[in-house]
């Protein structure tokens, strides 16, 4: 009798154990960098330059902190986990570009677009290629589409000091 109530209750144990959902936001770390859908903007002259004093992005992360699985500061490239790669694949993407927002403990750091590689426009700002995102696993944060125009500026905000600290203190840089 003793046996099988010992096995029941090792039985619940592990049930209980087993079904409790991970709450993306409670990850054990110096801090959190996400990266946010934007739910409206405005941009900047005719430019595509994101004002951000305009910015309201989604409720919840696209990609939670703990799916950045670590971050090459000369690159400026994410590693990331199935899920980012799933999320980013999963969503509509535009020629004309999907605003996002990289935000480290709440607070904005910087804008920019998911902007396809198949894209003919361009774009003269912060522009992730999605496509390359789900070949890879990376998501690689550059500068305008096709690339930076000569002579043209725009403000690189992609190894914000905060974001660094972050990642640094969590080994996640490399």
């Amino acid at each position: 009798m003793k046996s099988k109530l010992l096995f029941s209750i090792v039985g619940l144990l592990v049930l209980i154990a087993c079904g409790c959902e991970k709450n993306e936001s409670s990850v054990n770390s110096n801090g959190k960098i996400e990266l946010y859908l934007i739910d409206t903007y405005s941009k900047i002259g005719y430019s595509y330059q994101i004002d951000e004093n305009s910015v309201v992005t989604k409720n919840t992360p696209l990609i939670y902190y703990s799916d950045f699985l670590s971050y090459d500061s000369t690159e400026c490239t994410f590693e990331v986990s199935d899920k980012a790669v799933a999320a980013i694949k999963n969503l509509e993407h535009s020629v004309h570009g999907l605003p996002f927002a990289i935000k480290a403990n709440d607070t904005l750091i910087y804008t920019g677009y998911f902007w396809p590689s198949y894209s003919s426009a361009s774009c003269n700002w912060v522009v992730i290629d999605p496509i390359m995102t789900s070949l890879y696993q990376k998501i690689q944060v550059r500068l305008g589409y096709p690339g930076l125009i000569e002579g043209q500026t725009i403000q690189d905000n992609r190894n914000d000091e905060r974001i660094i600290r972050i990642l640094k203190l969590d080994h996640k840089l490399k």
